[in-house]
């Protein structure tokens, strides 16, 4: 059953991911000439493929904060499931369990490649330059754990 005072909030949530995930299609249909990187392309890309990189990037890192710290929470309390006070470990593993994640370990690496290529060093190209094509390939991904949450919510009412 759903938590009736929680439905605007969640619905604020999905609109609020929908516009991140809208905002990643965009910048990815700029840069998708470019992609996969590799060392020689990243250093030919213009300043406005790199503007589209960095937005890609952001708003990857928006969607991905606002799906762990509103989404996921929110979509388990509207199935009734406490959260107060659980590691966010444990919300993980609880989506994993319900079929939203593929796994809770796939997040947080996602999160410490996201992190790892928000800061750019030179010493570490390859590394970003890996993880920019990490998050490109996880996009559509991305989309499907919003679309589960939506859909496991509907399923639930």
């Amino acid at each position: 059953m759903i938590v009736p005072d929680l439905n605007d909030q969640i619905l604020q949530t999905f609109d609020t991911c929908a516009l991140h995930l809208k905002r990643m299609e965009f910048a990815k249909s700029k840069a998708v000439t470019f992609i996969p990187l590799n060392r020689d392309n990243y250093y030919t890309m213009d300043e406005e493929t790199i503007g589209f990189l960095d937005q890609y990037i952001f708003r990857f890192s928006k969607l991905q904060d606002i799906m762990g710290s509103r989404l996921f929470p929110e979509t388990l309390e509207n199935l009734a499931e406490s959260v107060t006070d659980q590691p966010f470990i444990d919300i993980l593993n609880r989506l994993e369990k319900l079929g939203i994640l593929d796994s809770a370990f796939t997040w947080i690496q996602l999160r410490k490649i996201r992190n790892d290529i928000s800061h750019e060093y030179p010493a570490s190209l390859i590394e970003r330059i890996e993880g920019i094509n990490l998050l490109f390939d996880k996009l559509e991904e991305l989309k499907q754990i919003v679309e589960k949450c939506r859909s496991i919510l509907k399923k639930n009412r």
